[in-house]
């Protein structure tokens, strides 16, 4: 029997050459699949409010208790993904259910998603955007607070809430805003990142001084934006005008 060559014709060394050019276009389509195939575990806050309402899956938040307090979708239990026992907490869970997993923005659900995977969940998907693609989509959430009034701004200190957050050991950035003031406009994607990328550290609450006009007189805020960050119902420091993000993470890394 005679052996079947394919390539007849071609040189080995244009061969070669040939299949060395492919081999760029063919590991980028393996990696583009591989992109595809994680991003379908990530749910548009329309998709996630079907799933949730279809599959009834156990919605899980890895926020901190205080983000979770503030505004937090129905039936969701709290883990917080930045805790020490993280891990043994998610591994009580029944990994043979389907989870529901969000955050503020993603980036901490993101981790959860894989940490859970290396324990063995199998049925897990997120909120694409966090909690603030929800909140845009104009989805409720529920308040754990004596005070039942809704809110679509978790961002927003609820004074009880606030006033235990300042004389607690962990350092507290008050940003004091308004919808109509360009410059905290401008500041606020700065004051989300602290909030999501550095929660371990300081808590963040964002206050509305047209919503929060009691506040805003205690604390004589007569300028916006005025940033203020306490620990231990002490005042460190205080300065109006526009931070930039580095400005922030400076002061939070200052005062931790």
């Amino acid at each position: 029997m005679k052996n079947i060559n394919f390539f007849y014709g071609i040189k080995p060394s244009i061969f070669a050459l040939q299949m060395k050019n492919y081999i760029p276009f063919l590991l980028a389509i393996m990696l583009f699949s591989c992109q595809s195939a994680n991003k379908n575990k990530l749910l548009s806050a329309n998709d996630f409010n079907n799933k949730i309402n279809t599959e009834n899956p156990l919605v899980l938040d890895v926020r901190t208790p205080e983000e979770f307090n503030a505004g937090h979708l129905n039936n969701a239990i709290n883990i917080d993904f930045e805790s020490s026992d993280f891990d043994q907490q998610v591994a009580q869970l029944d990994k043979t259910k389907t989870y529901a997993v969000y955050c503020f923005s993603g980036a901490r659900s993101n981790k959860a998603m894989n940490k859970m995977q290396s324990l063995g969940f199998k049925n897990i998907y997120g909120l694409d955007g966090g909690i603030k693609a929800w909140q845009s989509a104009d989805f409720p959430l529920t308040i754990n607070a004596v005070d039942t009034a809704k809110s679509t701004q978790p961002t927003v200190a609820k004074a009880p809430d606030f006033k235990t957050a300042i004389y607690g050991d962990k350092l507290v950035m008050v940003d004091f805003n308004a919808t109509w003031c360009g410059p905290c406009r401008r500041m606020q994607p700065f004051v989300d990142l602290i909030k999501e990328e550095r929660s371990s550290e300081v808590l963040v609450y964002g206050i509305d001084t047209d919503e929060n006009p009691q506040l805003a007189q205690e604390y004589q805020i007569y300028n916006l934006p005025t940033v203020i960050f306490l620990k231990k119902g002490a005042i460190l420091y205080r300065q109006e005008g526009y931070h930039d993000q580095k400005a922030l993470n400076d002061l939070v890394t200052k005062f931790k």
